[in-house]
C-alpha cells in the first residue's frame, strides 16, 4: 500500500504582497541609512578639507571668494604650521615656498643649431648679445632667486617666472652693451678709478633694480654665466686676439715686477748716498769750523808776536814734512841733484865737498 504525499499550501496572494512590501521597506531604510552616513562622512570631509599643513619652508595665502584675506601683511601671510580655513571653493589656500632657492635658465642668447653650422647669423632666429665695441657674443645665463614678498609674487603677475626671464634677458643685453668684448669674456673690467667691476654682480644689480621697479617681490641671489663665447664665425679671430692680450698682460706683469724690484733698490741707494753726503758735509763743516777757530787763535798770536809765530809754524811744517818722508838725504849747498823716473837720485858733488846720507824713518 503506497504512502500518500502531502504538499504545503501556497500562501495566499495577499500575504505574499505584504512580505514583499516589508522587504522593500527594509531595503529602502537600509539604503537611506547608508546614504545618510555617507552624506555625514562627506560633510565631515568637506569641512575638514579646509585644514592645511604649511611646511617649514613655506608660507600660505588665503583667498576668500578670490579676495585676499587680511588687511595687513602680517595677517595676509600665514606662517608655517596648521592653517584653518573654509573649504574650497569658499577659501583657497596658496602655499608659496619662500625659503626655497629657485633657478631660471636664460637660453635665448645662444645661437641655434642651424647657425652653428653656417657662416650666416640670423638676428631673428638666433640669440646673441652685442658688446660695446660691436662684437657679437653668445652666452648661457642662470639666475638664482628667492621669493621675498609672497603677496606681490602671486598677485602682481600671472607668470612671474616668465617676467623674471624677460627681465634677466634685458638686463644681460643692457649691461653687455656697455662692455667691450675682451672684458665680457673675462667677466670683469677695471674702471677709470681703478675699481674692479665683475659682470655677474653688475647684471645682478641691474636685474634687481628692474624687478623692484616692477614690484614682483623677487630677490635675486646670484647671476651665473655658464658659458660666454664668440660666435663660431669669429672664434678663431677671438682666440688670436686673446692670445695677444695674454702676451701683453704677461709682459706688463714682468715690467711691473721689474719696477717693483728696481724702485726699492734705487730708493735704498738714494738713501745711502744721501746719508753719506750728509755725513761728509757734516765732517767738512766741522773740520772747517775747527780750522777757522784755530786760524783765528793763531792769527791773534801772530799779531802779538809775528816772528815767534812764524818760526813755530815753520818748524811745525818741517816736522810734518819730515814725518811723511820715507828717506832723507842731506846735500851740501851748491850740489846739483838729478831725479830719475826710477826713483834713483844722482848727486853731482863738487870736489872738496862732503855728503851725508840720512836715515830712513
Amino acid at each position: 500500500m503506497s504512502e500518500k504525499r502531502t504538499f504545503p499550501q501556497p500562501p495566499s496572494p495577499k500575504n505574499n504582497r505584504s512580505q514583499r512590501a516589508e522587504q522593500i521597506g527594509a531595503g529602502v531604510g537600509a539604503g537611506m541609512r547608508i546614504i545618510g552616513a555617507m552624506a555625514i562622512l562627506l560633510m565631515i570631509l568637506f569641512w575638514c578639507s579646509g585644514i592645511t599643513m604649511v611646511q617649514p619652508n613655506e608660507v600660505a595665502l588665503v583667498t576668500r571668494f578670490g579676495k585676499l584675506v587680511g588687511s595687513t601683511p602680517s595677517d595676509q601671510v600665514k606662517q608655517p604650521g596648521m592653517l584653518l580655513a573654509w573649504p574650497y571653493p569658499i577659501d583657497e589656500v596658496i602655499r608659496i615656498p619662500v625659503k626655497e632657492e629657485r633657478e631660471v635658465a636664460i637660453g635665448r642668447l645662444q645661437l641655434s643649431e642651424a647657425s652653428n653650422q653656417t657662416s650666416v647669423l640670423d638676428p631673428i632666429r638666433d640669440g646673441y648679445v652685442l658688446c660695446g665695441d660691436q662684437h657679437i657674443l653668445q652666452t648661457s645665463v642662470r639666475v638664482k632667486y628667492r621669493i621675498a614678498d609672497p603677496v606681490a609674487y602671486h598677485f602682481q603677475a600671472d607668470r612671474p617666472e616668465r617676467v623674471l626671464e624677460e627681465a634677466a634677458t634685458a638686463s644681460v643685453v643692457q649691461t653687455v652693451a656697455s662692455w667691450n668684448a675682451m672684458d665680457t669674456l673675462r667677466l670683469q673690467r677695471t674702471s677709470d678709478n681703478e675699481v674692479v667691476e665683475r659682470l655677474p654682480l653688475v647684471v645682478r644689480q641691474t636685474l634687481q633694480d628692474r624687478l623692484d621697479l616692477l614690484g614682483l617681490g623677487i630677490e635675486v641671489n646670484a647671476v651665473e654665466f655658464r658659458e660666454i663665447t664668440p660666435t663660431p664665425q669669429l672664434a678663431q679671430a677671438f682666440e688670436n686676439v686673446q692670445s695677444e692680450q695674454i702676451h701683453i698682460e704677461t709682459r706688463k706683469r714682468e715690467a711691473e715686477g721689474f719696477v717693483a724690484r728696481t724702485i726699492p733698490q734705487a730708493e735704498a741707494q738714494r738713501y745711502t748716498l744721501v746719508n753719506e753726503a750728509t755725513r761728509f758735509q757734516t765732517e767738512i763743516t766741522t773740520n772747517a769750523d775747527q780750522e777757522v777757530t784755530l786760524f783765528d787763535k793763531v792769527y791773534a798770536q801772530y799779531l802779538a808776536n809775528p816772528e815767534l809765530v812764524w818760526s813755530r809754524l815753520y818748524l811745525e811744517a818741517m816736522e810734518q814734512i819730515m814725518q811723511n818722508v820715507g828717506q832723507l838725504k842731506f846735500v851740501a849747498p851748491g850740489t846739483r841733484i838729478v831725479i830719475s823716473p826710477g826713483n834713483t837720485t844722482n848727486t853731482d858733488i863738487p870736489p872738496g865737498s862732503q855728503s851725508t846720507k840720512g836715515q830712513e824713518q
